[in-house]
């Protein structure tokens, strides 16, 4: 753990790019959604509570998107204000994604080299928690799924009984011909 005897520039990246991409496809979502409404508006309110729940779940995976995305952020900007030694840093909490770098770093220092087994159990963990959060949006992807399907088969449900009532009323009587009770 010694200190390096060369100076080199720390660069970190903010992912602007990702939240932008974010934030243009969901504007183009909520766009074309505006668009069709007048179209599918009777097919959504056909069963508002299924439909309803359905956003709702969308809704908080996408808020659960952008609360990753913040905590990305935040976990960037930590790291920057450590590695850059800003006044004031040590006194913030670190966030939760780079709990396990913290200990080790405010122990050491900002200007420690990091042996190769500290390195990798930390961005052991690091991957750990970022898995962990992207697990909660798999998990929605799958509700999310799941409720559809769940729409498709109730509406199937609802369909096939009604169509079984009207061919059954299309009984012929005496003398008409299949044409004759289709018109």
């Amino acid at each position: 753990m010694d200190t390096p005897d060369r100076t080199f520039e720390r660069h970190f990246t903010q992912p602007y790019r990702q939240i932008l991409t974010m934030l243009v496809v969901l504007a183009l979502v909520g766009a074309g959604a505006y668009l069709i409404y007048p179209q599918v508006a009777p097919v959504f309110l056909a069963n508002p509570l299924l439909n309803g729940f359905i956003g709702f779940v969308f809704v908080i995976g996408v808020l659960a998107c952008f609360w990753q995305m913040f905590q990305l952020v935040s976990s960037v900007s930590w790291i920057e204000g450590f590695a850059h030694d800003r006044p004031g840093h040590q006194f913030t909490k670190a966030p939760r994604l780079l709990a396990s770098l913290a200990a080790l770093l405010r122990k050491k220092g900002a200007r420690t080299q990091l042996n190769a087994s500290s390195s990798r159990s930390i961005l052991d963990s690091v991957a750990t928690r970022i898995d962990e959060a992207r697990d909660i949006t798999r998990y929605l992807v799958n509700l999310l799924i799941f409720l559809g399907l769940l729409g498709t088969f109730y509406g199937l449900a609802t369909t096939v009984p009604a169509v079984v009532d009207t061919i059954r009323s299309l009984a012929p009587k005496e003398g008409d011909s299949g044409v004759a009770v289709f018109e």
